[in-house]
Formats: structure tokens, sequence, C-alpha cells
């Protein structure tokens, strides 16, 4: 599992979601899924990577980034502009 791979349980007018993020370091490629089904499916190369979405009205953002020389991938949930810790590191 690298850096990159992250999930979050965000709970949103009393019912619970979860947000998880697989990134392939060697490929670059990026999968995000909404409770088990894939929102967002993408490739980060040269810049990190960000996807927005909205769910109940609220604003959230996943945040892949690049690190250690791009050797590596990190991510990171906002909602409302408020940092979630990970379930898993």
């Amino acid at each position: 599992m690298s850096e990159g791979d992250n999930a979050w349980r965000i709970e949103i007018d009393g019912q619970e979601h979860e947000v998880d993020v697989d990134v392939a370091t060697m490929s670059g490629k990026i999968v995000v899924r909404l409770d088990g089904k894939v929102l967002e499916e993408d490739r980060i190369w040269f810049s990190d990577k960000q996807i927005n979405f909205e769910l109940g009205g609220r604003e959230v953002v996943v945040e892949v980034d690049l690190a250690y020389g791009g050797f590596a991938t990190r991510s990171s949930l906002r909602l409302d502009g408020r940092h979630v810790e990970p379930l898993r590191r």
C-alpha cells in the first residue's frame, strides 16, 4: 500500500459515506470510489490531481500529490475546507 492509498468515512446528514483512493504508483492510475462505486478514474503524471464533488450539498475535495520527486504519492480529503483524517495510513 502506498501513501496515496487511503480511505475516509464521512457523515453527512446522519448518513455515513466512505471515500476510497487507490493509486498505482508505477502506472500513475488513480481510482476514487464513493461508497464502493467508481467516481473518478484518471492518471497522475507530472502534477498533482484534485477531484471535487458535492455530496448532500457539501463540498468534498480529494487531492493526490506527487511526493519524493515523483516516486510516490500522498492523498488527502477535505470536507467543506476542513481536513479529514484517513482510516488507514
